[in-house]
C-alpha cells in the first residue's frame, strides 16, 4: 500500500510539474495589448458587505495565481451598486473592511508578473443618482432614473473620474469600464433638450420610438456618450499614460462604428447562453477594429435570475473560448468572488485546465489575420435607424444569417460599413444580410463591386426593395402565405408565413420557388431565390428572411439551402471540409503560414433548457481541402504537432485529421 502510494504521488506531482511547464509563470508582467489569457472576477458590491477581505489571504492569491497563471486579472472594484469593495475617500464602500481586497490583490499579482485590471460600473451607479437625484438621467415620461447618471451632470469631475485616479494610486494596471455604452438611455433633462434642438434645429422632441425624429435623436445621445467615453479617458491618460482601459462593448456589435477615442482595448462579456455561437459573432465584429481586443465566457449559465445558475464545465468554457481564439482574440472567463472579496478555491484547477488547453493554441492564433474570403456587412445605417435604444439594438437577423454560413463550413467576416468602404475588390463574396435601407454611396461603391466582376448574395424581404434594380426585378410586394416552404437535396422546411412575391426581368432567373405544403408536389407560384448578372458580376436574391429565421428556427434543410446559395456564387473558397456538417472554419495568416482553424461545435447550444454539458463527441477522419496553388512543405495540425500526409492536386491539398476533439488548427507551411 505505501509503495502504491508513494506511486501515485510521483504521478501527481509529474501531472503537476507538467502542467506548470505548459503553463509557465510570466516572465514579465504584460501590457493588455499583449495578454491573451486573462480571469475576470467581480461582485457588484452592496453596503450590507461588512467583513470585506475576511478570508481573503496573501496565501489564497498566491496559490491562485500559480496554478492558473493567467496574463491578467480583473477584479472588482465598483459595480453597478454604486458600492466601492476597496475604501475608496472619494465615493460610498461597503459597509465595512476586514483587510483591504485591493491591496492584497495588487501585491500578490505585482508577485507573479500578472497585470491587475479593475471591473468598474460607469454610465450604471445607483449609488451616485440616489444620493445626488439631480445627477440622473431623466426619462421620457418624467420620472428620474434610479440607475443611470447623466451626462449633463458632475458625475465624471466629482466621482468617476477621481475613482479612477485613485486607483491608478494602488498601482492598478487599467480599468474595465461596464455598465456603459450599452447602458446608456435617452436623458430628457432640460440641459439635453436644449442642445438637441440647438444642434439640430428640431423643436419637436421625439418620445417614442414612432415619433418623428426618433432616430435623429438617438443619434444625438449616441455623440453625448462618445464625449463622455472621450472625456473620462483621456483624463485617466492625463493622470497615468502607463494605465489602460477600456469601455465595455464600446466599438463593437453594440457600438458599430470607428474607433475615435483613445481606448487601450476593447473587449465585451458575452451573454452566458448559447455562447458558442455569440462568440463567434462577438468575435468577428471585435477582429477588425484595428485594436488589441478579448472577450469574456461566462463560467456560468444565468438568464436574468429565470433559470438555475451552473457552473460550466471545462470543455464547454474550452468550446467557447475556441471561436474567439480562430479570430485572432484574447480570452478571459468570468467567475464571481465570494461576499467578502475572497477566491473560491476549486476554480483554480478548473482554470488552469482550461488555461493550459488556450495557451497550447496561442502560438498558432494569437494576433492572427483573417485571409479575406466571404464579407458579412453588418449594414450600420439601417440598424442604427431602427433601434429605440442608442447602442442596444436588434441584430437577430445579421446572427441568423452568420450561423448559416458558419454551419455551411464557409470561413466569413462580420465587416462594417466602414471596413468594407475602398476593401470590397478583396472578397470574392459579400453577403448583406436582412436591412431596411443603406447610405446611398455605400450602395454605390457595391454596385461598382458588382460590376466590376464582384459576387453578391442579397437576403430579405426588405433587403431585395434595396437592391431591386441589381436583382433584376420589375415588380415585388410582400406577402403572407400561410406556410411557406423552401426545399433543399428532396427535403422541406417551413420558414415561416412572410415572404416576397418577385416579377423577374429577362435578364433575372428563379433559382427556387416556395411550397405551399410539405410536400414535394405541392410547388407554389412564388420565387423563393434568383440570379442575375450586374455588369462582369452577379448577384442572388433569396427572398424571405433566411437569416431571422435560421437563428429562432435552426434546421439543416434551411443550412443545405444556404450552402447551395453559396456554392453557386463562390463554388471555391480556400478551404472545404468533408466529413461532418460539425465543423467551423476559419482562416488566418500568422507568421507567413496559413492558419486553418477547426472547430468542432458539437452541443446543445441553441437550446435555452439546456445549461450545461461535459463531453463533446470527437470528430472523426475529416477530409481537408486547401487551395494552396503550390504543394506546401507540410500541413501540420497543431497543437498535437503531427505531421500529415497531403495529397497535391491541381493547387488543392487535401489531407485527413483523424480526429477534432474541440479545436485544433492546419498550419500550412510554404
Amino acid at each position: 500500500m505505501k509503495s502504491f502510494k508513494l506511486i501515485l504521488s510521483v504521478v501527481l506531482f509529474s501531472i503537476q510539474v507538467i502542467a506548470l511547464a505548459q503553463n509557465p509563470k510570466p516572465a514579465a508582467k504584460l501590457r493588455r495589448a499583449d495578454c491573451f489569457f486573462g480571469i475576470h472576477f467581480d461582485l457588484h458590491a452592496s453596503e450590507d458587505i461588512m467583513d470585506a477581505g475576511k478570508t481573503l489571504t496573501p496565501e489564497m492569491v498566491d496559490t491562485f495565481l500559480v496554478k492558473v497563471r493567467p496574463d491578467f486579472i480583473q477584479i472588482d472594484c465598483k459595480g453597478h451598486p454604486g458600492i466601492t469593495s476597496y475604501p475608496t475617500k472619494v465615493g460610498y464602500h461597503v459597509g465595512g473592511f476586514d483587510k483591504d481586497p485591493l491591496k492584497l490583490f495588487r501585491e500578490g499579482t505585482a508577485k507573479n508578473n500578472v497585470a491587475l485590471f479593475m471591473h468598474y460600473s460607469g454610465v450604471w451607479d445607483s449609488k451616485a443618482v440616489k444620493e445626488h437625484p439631480d445627477w440622473a438621467v431623466i426619462k421620457s415620461n418624467g420620472d428620474v432614473s434610479v440607475e443611470k447618471t447623466c451626462e449633463f451632470s458632475p458625475y465624471l469631475d466629482k466621482l468617476m473620474i477621481p475613482e479612477l485616479k485613485e486607483l491608478s494610486d494602488y498601482g492598478v494596471d487599467g480599468a474595465w469600464i461596464d455598465g456603459d455604452c450599452w447602458a446608456v438611455e435617452p436623458d430628457y433633462c432640460a440641459a439635453s433638450v436644449s442642445r438637441f434642438t440647438r444642434e439640430t434645429g428640431i423643436n419637436e422632441i421625439p418620445r417614442n420610438q414612432t415619433d418623428k425624429y426618433y432616430p435623429e435623436w438617438m443619434e444625438y445621445t449616441r455623440s453625448l456618450f462618445r464625449e463622455r467615453l472621450a472625456k473620462y479617458i483621456n483624463a485617466i491618460h492625463q493622470y497615468n499614460p502607463a494605465f489602460q482601459i477600456t469601455s465595455n462593448w464600446s466599438y463593437s456589435s453594440m457600438m458599430p462604428e470607428p474607433v475615435n477615442t483613445n481606448v487601450d482595448y476593447l473587449s465585451g462579456d458575452v451573454t452566458p447562453q448559447n455562447g458558442v455561437y455569440r462568440s463567434a459573432f462577438e468575435a468577428r465584429c471585435l477582429a477588425p477594429q484595428g485594436k488589441p481586443w478579448d472577450l469574456m465566457a461566462w463560467g456560468f449559465s444565468w438568464n436574468g435570475a429565470k433559470m438555475p445558475l451552473s457552473v460550466k464545465s471545462s470543455v464547454q468554457l474550452e468550446q467557447e473560448a475556441a471561436q474567439i481564439m480562430a479570430m485572432g482574440g484574447g480570452v478571459q472567463f468570468y467567475f464571481q468572488q465570494n461576499r467578502d472579496l475572497s477566491l473560491r478555491p476549486y476554480l483554480a484547477t478548473m482554470l488552469s485546465e482550461i488555461g493550459i488547453f488556450c495557451r497550447a493554441r496561442q502560438a498558432y492564433v494569437h494576433k492572427a489575420k483573417a485571409i479575406p474570403q466571404i464579407a458579412l456587412l453588418y449594414p450600420t445605417t439601417s440598424y442604427q435607424k431602427s433601434t429605440s435604444r442608442p447602442f442596444w439594438g436588434s441584430t437577430a437577423m445579421l446572427q441568423g444569417t452568420l450561423n448559416a454560413i458558419l454551419d455551411a463550413q464557409y470561413p466569413v467576416e462580420v465587416l462594417m460599413e466602414h471596413h468594407l468602404r475602398g476593401k470590397m475588390q478583396q472578397y470574392p463574396l459579400i453577403v448583406i444580410p436582412e436591412c431596411n435601407e443603406m447610405e446611398p454611396s455605400f450602395k454605390a461603391e457595391l454596385d461598382a463591386y458588382v460590376q466590376g466582376g464582384g459576387k453578391l448574395l442579397v437576403i430579405g424581404t426588405s433587403t431585395a426593395k434595396v437592391f431591386k434594380e441589381e436583382l433584376g426585378i420589375q415588380e415585388i410586394q410582400s406577402v403572407e402565405e400561410s406556410p411557406l416552404f423552401i426545399a433543399s437535396a428532396n427535403r422541406l422546411a417551413g420558414v415561416g408565413s412572410v415572404g416576397t412575391s418577385v416579377k423577374l426581368s429577362r435578364h433575372a432567373l428563379p433559382i427556387t420557388t416556395f411550397y405551399n405544403s410539405s410536400d414535394l408536389s405541392n410547388e407554389g407560384k412564388f420565387i423563393s431565390s434568383s440570379s442575375s448578372n450586374f455588369g462582369k458580376g452577379k448577384l442572388t436574391g433569396v427572398y424571405f428572411n433566411a437569416g431571422s429565421t435560421y437563428l429562432e428556427y435552426k434546421s439543416h434543410v434551411l443550412r443545405d439551402f444556404m450552402q447551395s446559395r453559396l456554392e453557386e456564387l463562390f463554388p471555391q473558397p480556400l478551404v472545404k471540409v468533408q466529413g461532418s456538417h460539425l465543423v467551423h472554419v476559419a482562416v488566418n495568416q500568422k507568421n507567413n503560414h496559413t492558419m486553418v482553424s477547426l472547430l468542432n461545435i458539437a452541443g446543445d447550444h441553441t437550446n435555452p433548457k439546456a445549461i450545461g454539458f461535459d463531453e463533446i463527441p470527437p470528430l472523426t477522419n475529416l477530409k481537408v481541402s486547401i487551395s494552396t496553388g503550390i504543394k506546401p512543405s507540410s500541413i501540420v495540425l497543431q497543437p498535437e504537432g503531427r505531421t500529415l500526409d497531403v495529397n497535391f492536386k491541381d493547387g488543392t491539398s487535401t489531407v485527413t485529421v483523424p480526429e477534432l476533439a474541440i479545436y485544433s488548427i492546419l498550419e500550412v507551411k510554404p
